[in-house]
């Protein structure tokens, strides 16, 4: 089975929260399973939309312990538990452990998100300077995934480019039709 990556702002308003569901519902559907990080925002938008989807085919990725040990204000322990509870699997401490700092444990947190990923990425900014968006598409564009991107709230004309390239509109209909897919330039021989 396929995994498709799903990564996004932690400020991504919940009234996007409909989109980020049918996206990964999409992704479901077509046989795959999703890997996401813990934060608030985009991440436990798709683990509450994993949680409501039967049957549960998601890995989520903790920067921190059970229980919410080495959490922060911008960790979602309740998603991430409750997805735990209802079966899901969860890697605690997947960016390192308690002794490693927080910004760089949600870092690798991040890239082993990403890693876990075999078919794509998707990512849902809030903004064109979401830093952690940003990162998530130079990781699965380094990987040579393809990467789709959804702008929440902005004109996609400013999507933030992960490296030399473009963003394309990703489908001519249907939910695809909002997203776009990252094109990475053309190397000249010449």
């Amino acid at each position: 089975m396929g995994v498709v990556a799903f990564a996004g702002s932690r400020s991504l308003g919940a009234a996007f929260a409909p989109l980020v569901g049918s996206a990964v519902g999409s992704v479901l559907a077509s046989g795959r399973s999703v890997s996401v990080g813990c934060c608030v925002g985009l991440d436990a938008a798709v683990l509450s939309a994993l949680a409501s989807l039967a049957p549960l085919r998601g890995s989520c990725f903790a920067a921190f312990g059970s229980g919410g040990v080495g959490s922060c204000s911008l960790s979602a322990v309740g998603a991430v538990s409750a997805f735990a509870s209802a079966g899901g699997s969860v890697s605690f401490w997947a960016g390192g452990g308690a002794d490693v700092a927080l910004p760089v444990r949600l870092a690798a947190r991040s890239s082993a998100v990403i890693a876990a990923a075999s078919v794509s990425t998707v990512v849902f900014f809030s903004s064109p300077s979401s830093v952690g968006s940003l990162l998530a598409c130079r990781l699965a564009v380094g990987r040579g995934l393809p990467v789709f991107a959804f702008a929440c709230g902005f004109p996609a004309s400013s999507l933030p480019l992960p490296a030399p390239g473009s963003w394309v509109t990703a489908s001519a209909s249907g939910l695809w039709s909002s997203a776009f897919r990252f094109i990475p330039a053309s190397l000249s021989l010449f």
